[in-house]
C-alpha cells in the first residue's frame, strides 16, 4: 500500500485520496466498499465500477485485508 494511502488511513484524514484514477474512486469510498468484500472485483462491484488499468489492484487487495483486520479485532474485542 503507498505511503500516503497509510497515512491517510491511519490519521482518519478528512481528505479523500484517489486510490483508483480510471474510476475516480477515493480512498473512503473503496474502505467503504471493502467491508465484507472478498475480492478486488466484488469491491469495484459495490461501487459500480470495474478495473480498467490494474495499477490500483495491489491497493484495493490491501484495503479488503485491512477490513478483515478490523473485523477480527473488533471480534475479538467484543468477546473479551
Amino acid at each position: 500500500m503507498s505511503v500516503c494511502l497509510v497515512a491517510l488511513l491511519e490519521n482518519g484524514s478528512d481528505t479523500n485520496m484517489y486510490v483508483c484514477i480510471c474510476n475516480a474512486l477515493s480512498d473512503k469510498t473503496m474502505k467503504d466498499a471493502a467491508v465484507g468484500a472478498t475480492s478486488a472485483r466484488e469491491v469495484f462491484r459495490r461501487c459500480g465500477a470495474q478495473p480498467q488499468c490494474g495499477k490500483c489492484l495491489p491497493e484495493v487487495s490491501e484495503l479488503i485485508a485491512e477490513s478483515r483486520r478490523d473485523e477480527k479485532t473488533e471480534l475479538a474485542v467484543a468477546a473479551e
